[in-house]
């Protein structure tokens, strides 16, 4: 009887034992996985604009780290397109890039797989749409398109219906004419012109071509506007009987050589006279309107730095023909000072200082003087 009675309790403390370590390896397990009890789920939340440019990227933010190997594998793009993964240094931001670029005006789905679950042992897919903005399309041509008769002096202004910042835009016209263009900060507006003057009834077209910029192979190249213009025929000569521009030899006073050897430029602010002078000769004498009080021209010994046919001001925007720069700061020498509308400023004020530093000729005397003069004679200006 007395041995029964101890095997009963034998049994019974080793039940108890089992079980105090039964609830022990629960306690170990839970203790140890208690970051995946306390941890929230994987939240995440797209950071780009519904709307993207061709090579932009779509950037996912996620509010605790994620591996790589949970997301990458299943990522998918619909429709189809090649792009490559970044994630930052903590794993809590993902970009997408195309590997090339994205197809102008095509909606994207992108497949997400988020970590889910207790232990994150499952993913749970979210889908996030997106649009590529589409080629720039034209909106505004000034002059019209088809226009007929523009004045040679003609500028075109050209604005798209969004910014082609993203877009490597080319302008194409026929014939060729030394066209530029310059666009404002947002790259909406552009304005296309030509070094000289456009020639008289011509047509010009127009065509303008653009191509999505891409980050690795070339995209193809669309046209997004095709127009003609043609210019304004060639005006009847008018005889011109006042040459104000030109001083009489009767009214040179000052007319001293200053530099004995070749060819130098001689200006008078006192007299508001300009000469062309070759080994002490004087060819010829024309009145000038140099800068007014305040902007005056500066005096010394100068050189033709550099010569343009039809220089433009971006600041007054205005054209200066014959344009032969002497300081290193902008002065020049040009012929009256041209609006876009073709009118010419201050035939009245030559002989009279009223520019803005530089040196004002007439109309004739500023072709003249360009062609006299090469890069690198001499500009004596003084009083």
């Amino acid at each position: 009887m007395r041995k029964n009675h101890s095997h009963f309790w034998l049994k019974f403390f080793e039940i108890i034992l089992l079980i105090i370590a039964f609830l022990t390896a629960i306690f170990l397990i839970m203790a140890g996985t208690e970051q995946y009890w306390r941890k929230p789920r994987v939240e995440v939340k797209v950071e780009s604009r519904s709307e993207i440019d061709p090579n932009d990227s779509v950037v996912f933010s996620f509010n605790q780290p994620v591996k790589p190997s949970e997301v990458e594998p299943e990522l998918k793009l619909f429709p189809q397109a090649d792009f490559k993964l970044w994630w930052n240094e903590n794993n809590t931001e993902l970009e997408v890039r195309p590997a090339n670029y994205f197809e102008p005006g095509r909606n994207y789905t992108l497949e997400l797989p988020v970590p889910d679950g207790l232990f994150r042992t499952r993913t749970k897919i979210q889908k996030f749409d997106f649009k590529v903005q589409d080629f720039p399309q034209v909106i505004l041509v000034v002059p019209s398109k088809e226009e007929r008769s523009i004045s040679i002096n003609s500028d075109f202004k050209i604005t798209f219906d969004h910014s082609v910042h993203d877009f490597n835009t080319d302008f194409v016209i026929e014939p060729q004419k030394g066209f530029r263009w310059e666009s404002d900060e947002g790259k909406e507006t552009f304005r296309v012109f030509s070094q000289d003057k456009l020639d008289y009834e011509t047509t010009y077209e127009m065509k303008i071509m653009a191509q999505p910029a891409s980050n690795g192979s070339p995209a193809p190249v669309r046209e997004v506007f095709s127009g003609t213009f043609q210019t304004e025929k060639k005006p009847e000569p008018k005889i011109i009987r006042s040459n104000s521009a030109v001083i009489p030899e009767e009214e040179v006073i000052d007319h001293e050589a200053r530099v004995a050897d070749g060819r130098y430029i001689d200006i008078n602010l006192s007299k508001q006279h300009l000469s062309m002078f070759e080994e002490s000769r004087r060819l010829g004498t024309y009145r000038i309107s140099t800068g007014k009080r305040g902007m005056a021209t500066p005096t010394g010994n100068f050189k033709i730095l550099a010569k343009r046919g039809r220089a433009w001001s971006a600041k007054y925007k205005l054209y200066m023909p014959y344009f032969m720069q002497f300081t290193g700061v902008g002065h020049g020498i040009h012929e009256l000072p041209e609006w876009l509308g073709g009118y010419k400023e201050g035939a009245a004020h030559l002989g009279i200082p009223v520019s803005h530093g530089c040196v004002r000729l007439g109309i004739g005397p500023a072709e003249k003087v360009y062609n006299f003069s090469d890069i690198g004679i001499p500009v004596v200006v003084h009083y």
